[in-house]
């Protein structure tokens, strides 16, 4: 009797056994993926993988606030229809990433779900998305148009910008966005945060004769903007409106204008005001130091251009409203605006009759070609590359020759139309040459990047007297347990320890001088130091190498950092809210990306003394901008 009660409990052992492994299965999540996806019940936390295409399991209902943020390696994602939002940051600075399909179960993109995407040229946006957050794609240098699907009622696509769907909100002119010259369109009645941040070919803004009032940051960090029209409608300029835009040279500020926050321009060097004596624009740009003008110095063809001008939506107001009468009180501004009006309607009357809301999708990105792939038109006499990171190298693909090849760099010429680049078919480039190049650091120099990568075998290594450089993700994701840095090493670059979850001892020596973004995230040795288990800091600061600050652990409200520091290191206080103001002894000489990022209560830095670099993107989310720190 006993052995059948045994043997009735082994098999139900079995069957809940069995049970178990089909439901680790359900969902595609293996034990592998579980390494690299935290989740918490349908929420991705934080992706700690380092693979270049990622397939989000299907799960997962929101990607969490700064779920994917920092990751330098990925370069495609597959979401899947299960997910229904994308939180605030999720993708920020993910600087590989070149295209994206946000599907049609998504209906909220958080604010600065894709800022700091560099590389991004190809993004889809599904029906459904009806909430959308401020500077989306902030900061995407490459992105000059997007695909909204043309059942989508929230939102609106329409010449290198992007809107709500009657277009009564303008929520972003996209970075890249082609032509010299914006000319906001009539229905738009307010400007989101962050709308304009770092344009690359626009020079000239002209906004809605609907706009009321120029909000927070609205206009701030425009990049390549030089002169912006403000019409009639306007009446407020708030703080730090149109601030930081170091290309901005003229304001044209009409005399419906009753207020200017006294910040509203601040960090803007070269700009001047356009306006009437004695009007309220008058009266600031005297009390502020700001040239003020009274004859218009910008140009007055401001009509829209961009490739491919389309034909504006019929959104937002009926269309019969607009008719040629003239109805703009006569001041000299005014004047002047009507006559670019008149002429940028002539230009939609000339216009194609098929109105098309929305672009048809993009190809997918897998035909991504590498720029040095593409022949160049005759006149083109060469490029610049950078060429991992450092080299730059300047070729003469029509002569085949390259000048200026640092150590390490192959260039290969390659005879005829041999690579993939997509050419047309009446493309003439049967005849040119192309430039294959490649990058080999000197042997024994470097760790390569990626050479352990994922090993989880390999438990301790000894590094070679001769290696420099602890490349990008060298070690990441690796079995290590322990390491030893010798003195050789001067540079420990991008995640190169990344997630190595049982590396508990780390020796760093003073000759290392360089630590890239996330080189030690997510190891037991960082972990443990953030939590208090072990204490091989500074107090709350842990500093390594040759005075590197590398993490903080703290809460004051008011930070000194350690006589010492020479770098304040990537992301250290990122997040740190409560942080009022810093002070920096003279040992510090450069602060790095993100260094400060999303500190929104930080007001200022004390010291500065030795300061001699601000990495881009250090005060991003701050009140300050490393603009003040230029000397």
């Amino acid at each position: 009797m006993k052995k059948i009660y045994t043997a009735i409990a082994s098999v139900a052992i079995l069957g809940i056994l069995a049970l178990v492994t089909v439901a680790k299965g359900i969902g595609g999540v293996t034990a592998a993926e579980d390494e690299r996806f935290r989740i918490n019940g349908t929420t991705l936390t934080k992706y700690l993988g380092t693979d270049t295409y990622v397939s989000i399991p299907d799960t997962v209902t929101v990607i969490g606030d700064e779920a994917f943020s920092g990751n330098e390696t990925l370069t495609s994602i597959s979401v899947p229809d299960s997910v229904t939002q994308v939180s605030y940051n999720a993708f920020k600075n993910c600087t590989a990433l070149t295209g994206i399909i946000i599907p049609d179960s998504v209906t909220k993109v958080g604010p600065g779900a894709f800022e700091g995407c560099k590389a991004l040229t190809s993004v889809q946006v599904g029906k459904n998305v009806s909430a959308w957050g401020s500077g989306v794609f902030a900061n995407c240098e490459k992105l000059a148009k997007i695909s909204v699907d043309a059942n989508n009622e929230y939102l609106t696509y329409y010449n290198g910008a992007l809107y709500n769907g009657n277009m009564t909100m303008l929520y972003q002119v996209l970075p890249a966005r082609e032509g010299e010259n914006y000319v906001m369109p009539d229905t738009v009645e307010a400007i989101d945060t962050y709308a304009f941040w770092n344009l690359q070919n626009t020079k000239n803004v002209m906004v809605s004769e609907n706009v009321s009032t120029i909000p927070k940051q609205a206009m701030s960090s425009m990049g390549s903007v030089e002169n912006v029209v403000l019409k009639d409608s306007v009446t407020g300029i708030e703080e730090r409106a149109i601030a930081n835009n170091a290309a901005l040279k003229q304001v044209a500020v009409p005399d419906s204008v009753v207020n200017i926050d006294k910040k509203a321009f601040a960090g803007s060097p070269n700009l001047k005001i356009f306006t009437t004596q004695s009007s309220t624009a008058d009266t600031f740009g005297k009390n502020n130091n700001i040239p003020v003008i009274y004859k218009t110095e910008y140009p007055t063809d401001f009509m829209d251009s961009n490739a491919g001008l389309e034909e504006k939506p019929n959104v937002g107001y009926d269309s019969s409203v607009d008719s040629d009468t003239d109805t703009t009180p006569t001041t000299d501004n005014a004047t002047t605006d009507n006559s670019v009006t008149d002429s940028d309607k002539d230009k939609e009357d000339n216009s194609s009759t098929n109105v098309q809301k929305n672009p048809s999708r993009f190809e997918s990105t897998e035909g991504y070609i590498h720029p040095l792939d593409v022949p160049e038109p005759a006149d083109v006499i060469g490029k610049t590359v950078i060429v991992a990171g450092k080299a730059v190298v300047l070729m003469d693909n029509h002569k085949g020759r390259v000048y200026g090849i640092p150590d390490g760099v192959t260039a290969e010429i390659v005879q005829g139309n041999q690579s993939n680049t997509q050419n047309t078919a009446d493309s003439d480039t049967s005849d040119k040459n192309s430039i294959n190049i490649t990058y080999q650091r000197p042997e024994n120099e470097s760790i390569p990047q990626r050479k352990f990568y994922k090993q989880k075998d390999l438990t301790t290594y000894k590094i070679d007297d001769t290696v420099k450089i602890i490349d990008r993700l060298a070690f990441a994701e690796s079995g290590l347990k322990t390491i030893e840095i010798p003195e050789n090493v001067t540079e420990i670059a991008y995640g190169a320890f990344l997630s190595c979850a049982g590396l508990t001892n780390i020796t760093i020596p003073d000759s290392v001088s360089v630590i890239g973004t996330k080189a030690f995230e997510g190891t037991a040795w960082l972990n443990q130091w953030r939590d208090g288990s072990t204490d091989n800091g500074e107090g709350d600061f842990l500093i390594v190498g040759d005075g590197i600050l590398i993490a903080y652990r703290g809460n004051a409200e008011h930070v000194e950092i350690p006589e010492g520091v020479k770098q304040i290191g990537p992301e250290v206080f990122k997040g740190h809210q409560e942080i009022l103001d810093a002070a920096l002894p003279d040992s510090v000489t450069k602060i790095c990306a993100e260094a400060f990022r999303n500190c929104s209560s930080l007001t200022g830095l004390t010291g500065c003394k030795g300061l001699k670099t601000v990495v881009r993107g250090a005060f991003y989310g701050t009140q300050i901008s490393e603009g003040e720190f230029k000397k």
